[in-house]
């Protein structure tokens, strides 16, 4: 792992992201941060894919390095992502004034923020406390909409139903939930690696679509499949469903996952033509376009054949991994079948947390146990696992979850050492 100072140091300011203060206090310790294997974040530091890298290298038009009048993004880059999500979504056939185009440009998280801005700010009927609607386990979706004012609801995602969503369950929450919902949808779910099915997309969208309830999609890892599987298309089945209902719905798609360059906060922003110009407004509202030299090595990499052969290497890799990683938990580890869910899809594998190393039906003790032996895993959910409706008594487990993006030797290393601490089953 790069040094402290490289990733985290904030000198005498507090950094109160939980990872940081985990890897401080294993530092105080006496712990070689050179030489532990960090696991929790989809991050490297080092892999960002060459050729974009190169992009970057080569001279770039001066106009780049100034401000763009265009509140959706460079135009050159908008044009292609446009081509782009076009294409890998499979969109040929579709009206193409039902959904347009922007670059999210401040990343991803910022403009879901945006759009739950956008929609407390222009319903009609505001409520003291809209509802979200969130998956759990899941991603952070809580900590983009709380804080703007939304009262979180989870929809379960069981290991008994092959952590697949429950349309019924989420039907029952959106006639609770009235006016002014938010429903997001994490197709290639993360955490669990779970495809979710079409038909149970569809179902929940047509629902969404029904109680007018606005929806959010997360297309973060949906370039991230197994090599030979189709990933659900959610954009298409949205596209499908959504474009007569005159619901507001916006689909994200971050760059950073397949191309490995996080930091650049790049992605593609999808909605109606209306909805992306009203989000304009706001995000108008506290910056200008940005990280345009950025944009522009986004624009010539994303022409070149190279970045489709560039995704298409990541899949094989993090299928590989998925299974050598699976193969080791259950022979070296001892974990059984039902504990591991190796997943298709994105670039983590969660695996159950031994019941002994449980503290408050929490994985926090376990995984500070893994640190104290070099390797830290993450949480195996950024939403609480004790929310109320989330899991019945006998489902309550915990769960870490790995970042499979590293070489196989690194992975391989990171096996040994939880076997050697007894961190097996």
């Amino acid at each position: 792992m790069e040094s402290l100072q490289a990733v985290l140091s904030s000198g005498q300011l507090p950094n109160h992201l939980e990872d940081a203060n985990l890897l401080r206090g294993y530092e105080a310790d006496g712990g070689d941060i050179g030489n532990l294997l960090y696991l929790s974040l989809g991050e490297t530091w080092t892999s960002v894919a060459p050729g974009l890298a190169a992009a970057l290298a080569r001279p770039l038009p001066a106009y780049t390095h100034g401000y763009t009048l265009s509140p959706y993004g460079l135009p050159a880059l908008r044009s292609e992502l446009r081509a782009y999500i076009k294409r890998t979504h499979h969109l040929s056939d579709i009206d193409t004034d039902s959904y347009d185009v922007a670059v999210s440009q401040s990343g991803t998280r910022a403009a879901m923020s945006d759009f739950g801005r956008l929609l407390l700010t222009s319903a009609r009927r505001p409520t003291a406390r809209p509802a979200a609607l969130i998956p759990s386990p899941g991603w952070d979706y809580r900590g983009v909409l709380q804080p703007l004012g939304y009262q979180p609801l989870f929809y379960s995602l069981r290991r008994s139903e092959t952590w697949q969503p429950d349309p019924e369950e989420i039907h029952s929450l959106l006639q609770r939930a009235g006016p002014g919902t938010l429903i997001v949808l994490n197709a290639q779910h993360n955490p669990t690696g779970t495809n979710w099915a079409p038909e149970k997309l569809r179902s929940i969208i047509e629902a969404a679509t029904t109680h007018r309830a606005a929806i959010l999609l997360d297309d973060a890892y949906y370039a991230l499949h197994a090599p030979g599987t189709a990933p659900t298309n959610a954009l298409r089945i949205l596209l499908e469903n959504a474009h007569q209902s005159q619901v507001p719905w916006l689909a994200t798609r971050t760059l950073g996952k397949q191309f490995h360059c996080n930091g650049w906060g790049i992605g593609a922003l999808t909605a109606h033509p209306l909805t992306l110009t009203c989000l304009s407004r706001i995000t108008q509202e506290r910056s200008y376009g940005c990280a345009l030299p950025l944009q522009s090595a986004m624009t010539s990499w994303l022409k070149t054949s190279e970045s489709d052969h560039f995704v298409n290497q990541l899949r094989h890799h993090y299928a590989a991994a998925r299974q050598h990683v699976t193969e080791r938990l259950h022979q070296s580890l001892g974990f059984p079948g039902h504990t591991v869910h190796t997943g298709t899809c994105t670039s983590y594998l969660r695996f159950q947390v031994p019941a002994r190393f449980l503290r408050n039906g929490s994985e926090g003790h376990y995984r500070r146990l893994c640190l104290a032996a070099g390797v830290l895993p993450g949480a195996g959910s950024m939403t609480t696992a004790a929310e109320p409706g989330n899991q019945s008594p006998d489902e309550a487990e915990a769960y870490v979850r790995l970042f499979l993006g590293q070489p196989t030797s690194l992975l391989d290393r990171a096996m040994d050492r939880l076997e050697q601490a007894g961190l097996g089953w």
